[in-house]
């Protein structure tokens, strides 16, 4: 790409032939069979190859994700289960609903109801995630500030957290410094943070799966169970304060 004028880009035309041929053709049927002036169809040439360069690389700028091979690949798998996080988020959310009918003041419910409803907006997240993550793959620049922010987000929040949240921060922390290692050396990090998400997510569903299977023998008075739903719990909103940071820029 060439330098740009207020702000509206130059494209180099030789990047897109098929404007170098519309011109060209333009150029010799205007001279050659209507005998238009010479300098007057090189000025529209010069028009069309720019024009039509400018228009090619926009809609390249506009393609979809999905068309982009492997990474099309990890994306529809990733979109696809984040759809089932959220049934299982809803599932788990109706069923923390119907327990607090019983037990309006049980704290712990209602913090199940809240992350679930967190989980919920995971899908326009995502998507917005990935339009940037191909933006960076057809720049060619992988910000490696972005990744830095991000890996020190994690690490303040390390420090506000307990030891659980803690140990699966530290996982998230060891795949953001890897990043930022391939980063650095050029290579492209877009499917890795793509299936970094995709895996965090398939743990997230599992967490939910023992929520829900635990919800539904429930006893409010069994402090055991009290115990091992408030385990889950806080690991279910350690889960999405890593998908947090992972979908969002700092």
């Amino acid at each position: 790409m060439l330098t740009s004028v207020n702000s509206v880009p130059l494209i180099n035309p030789l990047h897109y032939p098929t404007a170098i041929f519309t011109a060209a053709l333009v150029l010799v049927v205007g001279v050659r069979v209507f005998w238009l002036p010479r300098w007057l169809m090189l000025a529209v040439a010069v028009v069309i190859a720019l024009g039509g360069s400018w228009v090619l690389h926009w809609r390249e700028r506009q393609q979809s994700p999905l068309d982009d091979g492997a990474l099309s690949r990890e994306i529809r798998e990733l979109r696809q289960q984040v759809g089932f996080l959220v049934q299982a988020a809803q599932k788990v959310q109706a069923q923390a609903s119907r327990l607090l009918v019983d037990a309006p003041d049980l704290d712990l419910l209602v913090a199940v109801q809240e992350v679930c409803n967190q989980v919920q907006t995971l899908p326009q997240a995502v998507d917005q995630r990935v339009q940037r993550l191909y933006q960076t793959r057809f720049d060619g620049v992988l910000s490696v500030e972005d990744l830095e922010k991000q890996l020190a987000q994690v690490r303040r929040q390390k420090r506000r957290v307990g030891q659980l949240a803690g140990a699966q921060l530290d996982q998230l922390e060891a795949t953001l410094v890897r990043n930022i290692q391939y980063a650095q050396m050029g290579q492209d990090t877009c499917i890795a943070q793509v299936t970094a998400l995709m895996t965090l997510i398939q743990n997230t569903a599992g967490i939910l799966q023992q929520l829900q299977n635990q919800l539904r023998t429930f006893d409010i008075h069994n402090q055991q169970q009290l115990q091992e739903l408030r385990s889950l719990s806080e690991t279910l909103q350690g889960f999405e304060r890593q998908m947090t940071i992972l979908v969002t820029r700092p």
